[in-house]
């Protein structure tokens, strides 16, 4: 039987955050239809339209900006299992240069690559330990996991109407201006649950973009003609898809963790929202 693995230096944990059951619809009701049809009703894509990227989307280097990146790795953070967070605050620097790397590196790449580089580190991490990798590996690795799960989230980066690859630096943007003002919710570990295959759970993520990249495509070009985001309101569909990108975003890299450290003998019983009992990810 394998023993819990021990994270060392232990560090005070950071207070648990107060994610929501849902996004903003309580704030600003006239939302919930859009939301509602983004979580509710989304297509059925094979996977070369989902992967699919333009050329012109391709080339964009364009990526979060620093506040949005650090706020998806704190919640991601702070939905880890304690052991493992009190590792990787140990470790604050080599896993945020873990996601950057991935952010920078991954940023023009098509989406299929970024995919497969997803799924790559994903399998390597649980192989560190067992080759004596110092924990500086593991911690780098999985900020490479969380980065390229965090671009897989961007909803315009695919690209399927030329139009995103005009709009996607600014929402981008858009996104730091006004995140101070975003409620993120987290999915729960069955809402999808990662059983294992990345691939296919990331591919069920990616089928939704299209719908995602049509509501903020709307708000950018409501009678044809580009508008300024600084006209976008608060209840707009471009805040609330934002919204919907920094929850799935923090779920899909917590759930991704959690498998990780779990496959590797890690203690998972003090995870937040993680409740033995319940059926949950395993």
């Amino acid at each position: 039987m394998k023993q819990p693995m021990r994270a060392t230096p232990r560090f005070p944990s950071p207070p648990v955050p107060r994610f929501f059951p849902c996004f903003s619809v309580f704030l600003f009701p006239c939302l919930f239809p859009f939301l509602a049809g983004l979580l509710l009703s989304v297509p059925a894509l094979s996977l070369s339209a989902a992967t699919a990227q333009s050329p012109a989307a391709a080339q964009s280097a364009a990526t979060y900006g620093p506040a949005t990146t650090k706020r998806m790795t704190d919640l991601t953070l702070r939905l880890a299992p304690v052991a493992l967070r009190n590792a990787l605050l140990a470790y604050r620097t080599d896993l945020d240069r873990g996601v950057s790397d991935a952010l920078t590196g991954y940023a023009p790449k098509p989406t299929v690559d970024v995919l497969d580089a997803a799924v790559r580190e994903f399998d390597l991490v649980p192989t560190l330990l067992q080759t004596t990798e110092p924990f500086q590996q593991v911690a780098y690795h999985m900020g490479m996991t969380a980065g390229l799960i965090y671009l897989l989230n961007d909803p315009l980066r695919a690209g399927q109407d030329p139009r995103a690859a005009q709009v996607r630096a600014d929402y981008l943007a858009y996104m730091e201006r006004k995140l101070p003002l975003m409620v993120v919710a987290f999915d729960g570990y069955d809402s999808p649950p990662l059983k294992g295959d990345l691939r296919s759970y990331l591919i069920q993520r990616l089928e939704s973009m299209p719908r995602y990249e049509k509501a903020v495509l709307f708000c950018y070009f409501p009678h044809g003609k580009r508008v300024s985001s600084d006209t976008f309101d608060d209840r707009s569909n471009a805040f609330g898809v934002a919204e919907v990108v920094l929850s799935h975003a923090a779920s899909d890299a917590a759930k991704s963790w959690f498998y990780m450290w779990k496959s590797m003998g890690g203690d998972v019983a003090a995870t937040p929202f993680y409740h033995p009992g319940e059926k949950r990810a395993s």
